[in-house]
């Protein structure tokens, strides 16, 4: 090739790459990538900003390769994202990595390659050109979707904070505890479907397969990340105000019970997630780890029991939140010495797995410290959401597009059952809430004013849709 049409090389790299790894993949997008490039190398100052344009883009590789377009959730994300949670993406997303390094060193070659290609006669004429075209360009989009995520983000999680100092509107109209024990065990990043006790043909949970209780087919999560999940979780979220001062530890304060959040995960700030923020008026609370994310690396759930059975003995009737790390963000890091008991072909498939044999044997024991007590009791389990779970080079993750990134276990196991019970109707963890209070004996009121999403809506980190037009994946075993 002469040596004056080596920028035609970088271009289309860079009209391929781009779009296709960032969630705007299309050959509409990829032409028009094409165009600006070449309407760019005629004008310096369009050099310039076509750097400034799609860098942001370019960055954004590494997620997009994974996850496709920018949202909330992902925004959400990156804010909470520390040196140790980086270090495992980078690991878990090393294709996207490359990608992106690849697609910035194109871009350097094609602008090198281009400076001087350039007169200044017509290289105003040039940059207008290049600004029509990308009046509604998609790294334009992409720019402003990125500011408008992380606006939100940070608007939503100052509004969370707002709601500490704002009263609950609970009023309590019967007030008849069931149980001296209740145990509330918030799972991270566990799909429904990859579990035994659902007919996952692999015995992923052998001993919540047996055990007596009920067993909910079709709970689905509000929403396919954790900090957008937990708040609509946890408490009635009030969608207009964003407020999520009526939480079940303010409800269960309220009901007179002792409240105790026992975490895995690491606190980053007294108020800098959801969870550390409802957690917030707990009458006691243990972080396993203190100071931020960071400090958990590793850390292991099955250190959390100790401090279980010690609260257990207490003679208060009681709720206990257990905030697990589960598979979190990198499953094969989690297990610590727990056995890798799968072979599926796919390493972190099978880590992923055994994460999960994991949990099974966490409740195992927390159940049997309960009965060893003797006391009534209940547990609660669920999980804030579910993953995407293929073959692909990034085989465990997190996603918006497909049920299974919403599909979540929900159980209940109380000393009464007697039976193993599967439920085979359609529940939202939104429904958490009044779940939780007509199992354990509260019942309660609010104002009618409060603004909830239907249940069979989800939140996907941009819009509300309907869980039903969601397509599903295919299960590896």
């Amino acid at each position: 090739m002469h040596a004056n049409k080596i920028w035609i090389i970088p271009a289309i790299a860079i009209a391929l790459l781009l779009p296709y790894n960032t969630g705007y993949g299309s050959i509409g997008n990829a032409c028009l990538t094409f165009a600006t490039l070449i309407v760019a190398r005629k004008s310096r100052p369009a050099l310039c900003l076509l750097f400034i344009l799609l860098t942001p883009a370019i960055l954004y590789i590494p997620a997009g390769h994974a996850y496709g377009r920018i949202n909330i959730g992902h925004a959400a994300s990156l804010l909470q994202t520390n040196t140790v949670e980086a270090i495992e993406f980078i690991k878990l997303n090393f294709v996207g990595i490359i990608l992106c390094i690849l697609t910035m060193l194109f871009l350097f070659i094609f602008i090198a390659k281009s400076w001087n290609s350039n007169s200044k006669k017509g290289q105003y004429i040039y940059l207008t050109a290049f600004i029509l075209l990308n009046v509604n360009s998609y790294p334009k989009r992409f720019a402003i979707a990125a500011y408008v995520g992380l606006t939100e983000a940070k608007t939503e999680v100052a509004i969370l904070k707002q709601g500490i100092s704002i009263k609950d509107q609970f009023t309590i109209t019967k007030n008849d505890i069931k149980y001296k024990n209740i145990l509330v065990i918030i799972g991270e990043s566990v799909t429904r479907e990859y579990m035994s006790v659902y007919g996952y043909p692999l015995d992923t949970t052998p001993w919540l397969k047996n055990a007596n209780g009920d067993f909910y087919t079709h709970a689905i999560s509000p929403a396919p990340n954790t900090f957008l999940s937990l708040p609509r979780t946890l408490a009635i979220f009030d969608e207009n105000k964003k407020e999520a001062a009526n939480n079940i530890v303010n409800l269960s304060n309220k009901a007179g019970l002792d409240t105790y959040w026992v975490s895995n995960q690491g606190r980053i700030g007294q108020f800098d997630t959801p969870a550390a923020i409802i957690a917030y008026n707990a009458r006691h609370k243990i972080y396993l780890n203190s100071g931020d994310y960071e400090s958990a690396k590793n850390s292991d759930d099955f250190k959390m029991l100790p401090y279980i059975k010690n609260i257990i003995q207490g003679k208060d009737n009681k709720v206990i939140f257990a905030h697990m790390i589960g598979s979190h963000p990198n499953p094969c890091d989690r297990l610590q010495s727990y056995p890798l008991s799968f072979n599926t072909g796919n390493k972190i498939i099978n880590c992923y797995l055994s994460s999960i044999q994991k949990l099974d044997t966490f409740i195992k024991r927390s159940a049997e410290m309960l009965v060893q007590d003797g006391k009534p009791y209940v547990i609660f389990y669920l999980s804030d959401h579910g993953l995407t779970i293929d073959d692909s080079s990034n085989p465990v993750r997190h996603g918006n597009a497909r049920r299974e990134n919403y599909d979540i276990p929900f159980l209940i196991i109380d000393s009464k059952s007697t039976t193993h019970r599967l439920i085979d109707i359609q529940f939202s963890s939104s429904e958490f809430l009044s779940k939780f209070a007509k199992k354990v004996g509260i019942e309660y009121k609010l104002p009618l004013d409060i603004k909830q999403t239907s249940t069979n809506m989800v939140y996907n980190g941009t819009s509300f849709i309907d869980y039903e037009s969601l397509p599903t994946s295919k299960i590896i075993d």
